[in-house]
């Protein structure tokens, strides 16, 4: 008896091995599948998304039924350099790539809040902008009220770069490129159209499709702002920079110039103490990218 039952567990244990090993290979037939086929581009764009939590403003918006209007306003566009190596070189590591973007993009946000309006998440970028006036002459910002706008902005994305290197407990490929990450930002102004589309509060107008286009530009320098000179008077950096002027053409709009106000990190975080990690904060750290690593297993699974 005492047998029959010895060859019966042995039977059961290989059983479960089994099944254990049907499982293992179905989880990387999944992840290998999303690898090859999927968007990461796309993955990260809306994981971030996901992530901002922004759907009671739009919520906010679409009750009030705000209606179509005109604005004189200040654009300003920060744009994560070194993005699409970045997702190049996670290609194994989606979940957490989107963990440090959003990471990035939600400190950047909170950082402009009260002062510039979010009005679109792009990937790797995030449209701000806020009221210089109305049409009707009405006031608005300040260049003061939005230069300590841009420098917290700016000032926000690399505090939360240390500290995301700092708690960091994975050694995948996106976890140990997040210093590579820089950060680079458009400053442009003119009218501006804002109006409603489907719910969602849209903006509009020539000064937000140069402003796009400036981000393209070539100006040599790792990290910058860009001020337009159209922008000049809406904005006043309180930091010292290296300035150069740059100048670049585009078919239907014309010659754009502008200052490149080339910075380094120290100078908007002079005085702070670098960031410190215990055990504990690199354990949460790894809680937190291990939840994201298997919520994104659930959504290829659902796939």
């Amino acid at each position: 008896m005492e047998g029959a039952w010895g060859m019966g567990g042995g039977m059961i244990a290989m059983n479960l091995g089994l099944v254990l090993a049907v499982l293992a290979t179905v989880v990387v037939v999944l992840l290998l599948r999303r690898v090859i086929t999927g968007d990461p581009q796309s993955a990260i764009r809306e994981g971030a998304l996901r992530r901002l939590d922004l759907v009671p403003a739009a919520s906010a918006r679409r009750a009030a039924g705000a209606p179509s209007e005109e604005v004189e306003g200040v654009l300003v566009i920060p744009d994560i350099s070194g993005y699409t190596q970045f997702m190049q070189m996670s290609a194994f590591a989606l979940a957490h790539a989107q963990y440090v973007i959003s990471a990035l993009l939600n400190g950047m946000i909170d950082a402009a809040e009260g002062v510039l309006a979010t009005a679109k998440i792009e990937g790797d970028a995030v449209l701000l902008y806020g009221r210089q006036g109305s049409v009707d002459g009405q006031g608005g910002l300040t260049g003061a009220e939005v230069g300590a706008a841009v420098c917290a902005v700016i000032g926000a994305f690399y505090r939360k770069r240390a500290e995301l290197r700092c708690a960091n407990a994975c050694h995948c490929e996106a976890c140990r490129a997040v210093d590579k990450l820089e950060l680079k930002t458009v400053v442009h102004s003119g009218r501006l159209l804002l109006y409603e589309l489907r719910g969602q509060q849209e903006l509009s107008g020539l000064p937000v499709i140069v402003a796009h286009r400036l981000l393209k530009s070539a100006v040599g320098h790792e990290r910058y702002v860009l001020v337009t000179d159209a922008a000049e008077q809406a904005v006043t950096l309180p930091f010292e920079a290296t300035r150069t002027r740059h100048s670049q053409h585009y078919e239907g709009v014309g010659e754009v110039g502008g200052t490149v106000h080339a910075f380094e990190p120290a100078q908007l975080l002079a005085g702070e103490e670098p960031p410190v990690a215990g055990a504990s904060t690199k354990a949460i750290d790894a809680a937190r990218k291990l939840a994201e690593g298997l919520r994104a297993l659930r959504a290829t699974g659902a796939q």
